[in-house]
């Protein structure tokens, strides 16, 4: 299974792929058309993101059912 800074770095890889053309803060004088397409934009990377964080962690969790619980162990 791949390390936690390889999940990091492709969680933040996925996001930052998905910020607008420039990735430019939205300010209160951003366009309303930009504004929105740039939050769409996020939006998308976010969950492309939590998707990535899921499948991690379903990962996990399978090769833990494979292994005694902690509580009892001897």
């Amino acid at each position: 299974m791949e390390s936690l800074d390889a999940l990091y770095e492709r969680v933040d890889n996925l996001i930052r792929s998905h910020k607008g053309s420039g990735a430019q803060p939205l300010l209160a004088t951003t366009d309303t058309h930009a504004a929105i397409h740039e939050l769409i934009a996020r939006s998308e990377g976010l969950e492309k993101a939590v998707r990535e964080i899921a499948l991690e962690v379903e990962k996990l969790a399978a090769t833990h059912e494979h292994e005694a619980p902690l509580i009892g162990r001897k």
